[in-house]
């Protein structure tokens, strides 16, 4: 049975080496190009609209390869410090590297302000909210403290021709991207068409067709384990 399975460990190996499939920006526009057939449109503005495209489904969905672990610095003496520079949304997990402890995430600033009662008490960080681009923390350490954080990033913005959409899954790059190049092409040169836009609708279906499939691929939200709540908050009241 041994010797079966190393025979066949060459084998999928190479298997897997296939599977990434070449599909960076150039290969993309020009399949957009190729589709919409119209020489007034050039590289440049298929890769705007690939990279609008990525704002937007990282806006809409989690993507798992944009989930980010990141440490951040606390700055003594200060309630808040700046957002890592791809912090997009959804700040999941916080744990406090320096004190080795799970840290409280508020939803919003405000709910911190009600719990904790006051945003100035002094000791070590116990909880954390996001406001604008601001990482707000309490309590207030005296020393910078290191704290592990979890979000979802920023998308990394195609701008070289072989830029790839790193985002996505493989088999969703071209149905997303392309589609959605094309759909938004085809609007603007089917514009004040009186009868249907009959290309515009196709790629439209196509594109949404699409975000189904990429709704399947993602599945649920993997949700962290509740904490057991208490009745008071002590941690609000208490200032070391």
């Amino acid at each position: 049975m041994a010797n079966e399975l190393a025979e066949n460990t060459p084998v999928v190996e190479a298997f897997a080496q296939v599977l990434p499939i070449k599909q960076d920006s150039e290969d993309l526009a020009q399949t957009v190009l190729r589709k919409v057939q119209d020489a007034s449109y050039v590289y440049a503005d298929v890769l705007a609209l690939f990279n609008k495209c990525l704002l937007s489904l990282s806006g809409r969905f989690l993507l798992p390869n944009l989930e980010t672990m990141r440490d951040v610095h606390t700055d003594p003496g200060t309630s808040h410090i700046p957002v890592p520079a791809d912090y997009q949304k959804k700040l999941r997990y916080a744990h406090s590297i320096t004190h080795n402890r799970k840290l409280k995430i508020y939803p919003s600033l405000i709910l911190m302000y009600r719990w904790q009662k006051a945003l100035d008490g002094r000791g070590s960080v116990n909880s954390l909210a996001v406001k604008g681009r601001d990482l707000y923390y309490q309590r207030v350490p005296s020393s910078a403290e290191t704290i592990r954080i979890n979000y979802w990033a920023y998308p990394e913005p195609m701008e070289t021709r072989y830029a790839k959409p790193v985002c996505l899954p493989v088999h969703l790059i071209e149905p997303l991207l392309v589609n959605y190049a094309c759909k938004e092409l085809y609007s603007e040169i089917e514009d004040g068409i009186d009868s249907q836009k009959v290309n515009t609708t196709y790629y439209a279906n196509e594109y949404n067709r699409a975000l189904g499939d990429l709704i399947l691929f993602i599945g649920p939200e993997n949700r962290l384990p509740q904490d057991i709540g208490q009745d008071l908050n002590w941690d609000g009241w208490l200032y070391g």
